[in-house]
């Protein structure tokens, strides 16, 4: 990709919000309950498997009728897709391969563990595999070139599915023991893994991969060999049709993080990104799926995959859950994520074809972020985006700015007065003043905010200058803080134009400024305060 963002048909920056449909949906009518769900979150993607088995039952056989009836649905409903290639891998098992490949592991080498057992994994090492894949997967970029190359429903292609061995952290077939020996390529030696143990060695290693990468070598190994393999499928197609490419990566940042026991190993692991940027140029970018509900874990793993040659897509989160969801409105204004999908769409639907009341929270942040897409497009990375997402035991949040403190205040514990023309409940029947917060700061003038979330109220008192011999005085003043605006709008974004729905006064803004259940507002202060 030229920059950060994926594009739409016109060339524009586009944000991705969306969800995955499940793993067996293509093909069925569950893809239209995924497409529901879509609607349902406010977003503007669908995420889908194309399967390789369906797509050559039989070796040179290939049909495309499956990827044809998945375009033509999400082209009809007026989204984007992005195809997940289920190809060698799904979560590190050969599931969806064609049974040719299934049945012939002397030719499609099976991996095999320390104890030379056979794992449920393909090896990358196999050549006659990597052949196979790679002429499927260039029969389906041939055919999205062919048919939809104009309309561009198709963002992106995803390249298998958190690709890495089970339940090993080598191959230990003859091949990979006799490459493990091998030097290590010249692209990798100025890698250093943090905690390798390398200074520890006191001898020459027991091979090359030893010596550089100490405790992780195997992971290394592994991770080279993962990374090749994609990175050739993936030069292969936009060597057909340019379209942007990614992976998805089981994480790393789980348990005690040792590669075939917490995660499957080889896999693109924030350790390891390095390694698979240098095996695997042709990708755009790696994404992590983060199921990770612990803050901690899920900010530093946004902060391995946030990198200037990588910018952050979550392939996969959570359909639900209150920490899930303030997790996700992070990772969107902290860290400038250029897409977030959420997995097993259907899965949020009950028997009445409803969205579950356990979705309710992420459906809100989902929406947030799509409302407020034009702006975070338009303002990512740039330091003015703010993100507040409420944390166990807060009440509310200070954000310091050159011109303005400002507070954020959770409405559940502050209760702050909202008017006479709010509706107590939100689209699912709940009651809005129970939400906990989260909510988007943007500051697109000096006295200009939008803000879009749920649950928060903002405070805005005018920092006094430095030559003003009477703060506390000028402070203290009402005029010195949000009542002193010039105009509160609710609205949304059109093609990236600000349209009004109605306008807050009176009673609906004598006190703090609100969002509910993911609406926008904009933001007017008058910069004559009257002080002076």
């Amino acid at each position: 990709m030229k920059n950060d963002f994926l594009k739409d048909e016109n060339g524009n920056p586009f944000l991705v919000t969306g969800v995955q449909a499940h793993n067996s949906s293509t093909g069925t009518p569950l893809v239209k309950k995924a497409i529901q769900v879509v609607r349902e979150y406010g977003g503007n993607c669908l995420e889908a498997p194309v399967y390789w088995y369906r797509l050559e039952p039989e070796m040179d056989h290939y049909d495309m009728s499956l990827v044809k009836g998945l375009i033509d649905e999400v082209r009809k409903a007026g989204l984007k897709l992005i195809i997940l290639w289920f190809g060698t891998s799904k979560n590190g098992h050969p599931n969806y391969a064609p049974e040719y490949i299934k049945r012939d592991s002397k030719t499609y080498h099976i991996a095999k563990g320390s104890d030379g057992a056979p794992v449920a994994s393909l090896s990358p090492h196999c050549t006659a595999t990597l052949e196979r894949d790679e002429k499927a997967f260039g029969k389906l970029m041939e055919f999205l070139k062919d048919y939809d190359e104009k309309t561009r429903t198709v963002l992106a292609v995803q390249i298998e599915n958190e690709m890495g061995y089970a339940n090993t952290d080598m191959d230990y077939s003859q091949e990979a023991k006799e490459a493990y020996l091998q030097e290590i390529p010249k692209c990798l030696k100025g890698i250093v893994l943090e905690d390798s143990g390398t200074e520890y060695l006191e001898n020459a290693a027991s091979s090359p991969w030893r010596k550089q990468f100490g405790r992780y070598a195997h992971e290394a190994f592994s991770a080279w060999y993962h990374a090749k393999y994609i990175g050739q499928i993936a030069q292969t197609g936009k060597n057909i049709y340019d379209l942007p490419m990614l992976t998805n990566v089981m994480v790393g940042e789980n348990g005690y993080e040792e590669a075939g026991l917490c995660y499957n190993a080889g896999a693109a692991v924030g350790r390891m990104l390095d390694i698979w940027k240098a095996g695997a140029p042709a990708l755009d970018f790696i994404g992590p799926d983060i199921y990770n509900q612990n803050r901690r874990e899920y900010t530093r793993i946004c902060k391995r995959y946030d990198r200037p040659d990588n910018p952050l897509f979550i392939p996969e989160s959570p359909l639900f859950g209150e920490a899930n969801a303030m997790n996700a409105l992070l990772a969107a204004a902290d860290f400038g994520a250029i897409g977030i999908c959420c997995f097993g769409a259907e899965h949020a639907l009950d028997a009445e074809g409803k969205l579950k009341d356990s979705c309710r929270d992420m459906a809100i942040t989902m929406r947030t972020i799509a409302n407020m897409a034009p702006l975070l497009i338009r303002y990512r990375k740039k330091g003015n985006v703010y993100a507040v997402a409420e944390e166990e035991f807060e009440t509310s949040r200070y954000i310091k700015l050159k011109s303005y403190h400002v507070i954020a205040h959770f409405i559940h514990t502050s209760h702050p007065h909202l008017g006479y023309t709010q509706e107590p409940t939100d689209w699912m029947g709940k009651d809005k003043t129970q939400i906990r917060g989260r909510a988007i700061l943007v500051q697109t003038g000096e006295y200009e905010f939008f803000a879009g979330g749920a649950g928060v109220s903002f405070d805005f008192i005018k920092r006094p200058t430095a030559d003003d011999e009477n703060s506390y005085i000028h402070m203290a003043s009402r005029q010195a803080g949000q009542l002193n605006f010039l105009s509160v709008e609710e609205g949304h974004f059109e093609d990236g134009k600000w349209i009004v729905d109605f306008i807050r006064n009176g009673d609906e803004t004598n006190f703090s400024h609100y969002v509910l259940d993911g609406q926008v507002i904009r933001i007017r202060l008058n910069p004559d305060t009257g002080i002076g």
